[in-house]
């Protein structure tokens, strides 16, 4: 399997996507992520700090930059401010992302990541974003059309920007599916409920998100899978549901599995479920089975959970830790 994986890739690199396997991200409300790394945060105090690194980010974006790093090229689109755009062409040139943003007027918001030491503690400060008005959303839908979305896998991730409501958040998932998408979101609150209304094919909620969905609280794996089970019968086929340092759940439409890593030192959590989610689309473009396709999904998180900048390391290392990854059924 490892190897139908290094003979998918064309001499350039990059594996070359049909419309059956190509990978869309949507990022709505992206961010220029400040991550700030402090020795441990002191509220009301003077904090110094160790380093600072600025990246582009939103989860869609996030998706598109491990993707890209893994070879795999996508296309990502959403709305970009057109004043501070920088980091996200430079990460576009870099990697096979193809470029369809919609710019609009003003300025990307700033996510700020204080990261403590040990990696463990991460505090998020989450701007609300730039406004998108009815001509913004048009032109979205407009470029979405164009793009030709039978048989894509089409990721909405993160959360909703000024201007942009639940109702154009459905009607950007009936867009998709109507033009023949395979729709993964990747939300939280009401519009991943809005997503489970919509029966999208793919959601991954973490443990705090599906717990807030369900009105209840998500203990141990039996809960989890009771979860899952759940939210494939109100008719979504697919769910990834992240477990922190207990693992992931993947509920495919034919198998139920939870994967676990071996530990490991976290330098930061930031990211790392954006992390697991491209090794899942990745595990389905390229055509893997249930099982490689938990282990893929899980290596690419725990290369970001041991990375400050989130990259993933070389294909091939990529590739060698999968084995580590430990996969087991969860059907009862």
């Amino acid at each position: 399997m490892i190897h139908r994986l290094f003979t998918t890739y064309s001499h350039r690199g990059a594996v070359q996507m049909n419309n059956s396997n190509r990978i869309i991200t949507i990022t709505l409300n992206p961010a220029i992520d400040q991550t700030i790394i402090l020795p441990s945060l002191q509220t009301g105090s003077v904090n110094r700090a160790e380093e600072a690194h600025h990246q582009a980010g939103g989860k869609g974006v996030n998706v598109s930059a491990r993707l890209g790093e893994f070879g795999i090229d996508t296309t990502a689109t959403g709305f970009l401010g057109e004043e501070n755009q920088a980091h996200f062409t430079s990460l576009f040139s870099m990697l096979p992302i193809r470029d369809a943003f919609i710019r609009i007027p003003g300025r990307t918001r700033t996510g700020i990541k204080l990261v403590e030491r040990n990696g463990e503690v991460t505090t998020d400060i989450n701007l609300p974003g730039t406004q998108v008005g009815a001509q913004e959303i048009a032109s979205l839908h407009h470029k979405l059309r164009a793009l030709d979305l039978r048989g894509s896998w089409c990721l909405i991730g993160g959360s909703l920007p000024p201007g942009f409501g639940l109702d154009d958040f459905a009607s950007l998932i009936d867009l998709l599916k109507s033009g023949g998408a395979l729709v993964a979101v990747d939300a939280c609150g009401d519009a991943l409920r809005m997503a489970i209304e919509r029966k999208v094919d793919l959601i991954k909620p973490n443990q705090h998100e599906i717990a807030e969905l369900l009105g209840r609280e998500i203990p141990d794996l039996a809960a989890a899978r009771t979860a899952a089970l759940e939210v494939r019968a109100a008719g979504v086929a697919r769910v990834i549901l992240s477990l922190g340092e207990a693992g992931a759940l993947f509920l495919d439409p034919c198998a139920i599995a939870m994967a676990k890593a071996p530990p490991i030192s976290i330098a930061s959590t930031v990211g790392a479920g954006d992390a697991l989610l491209a090794g899942y689309l990745a595990g389905l473009s390229t055509g893997l089975d249930a099982t490689a396709r938990a282990q893929l999904a899980t290596t690419f998180a725990v290369c970001s959970l041991a990375s400050l900048d989130r990259r993933l390391p070389p294909k091939a290392e990529v590739l060698s830790r999968m084995a580590k990854i430990e996969v087991t059924a969860a059907d009862s």
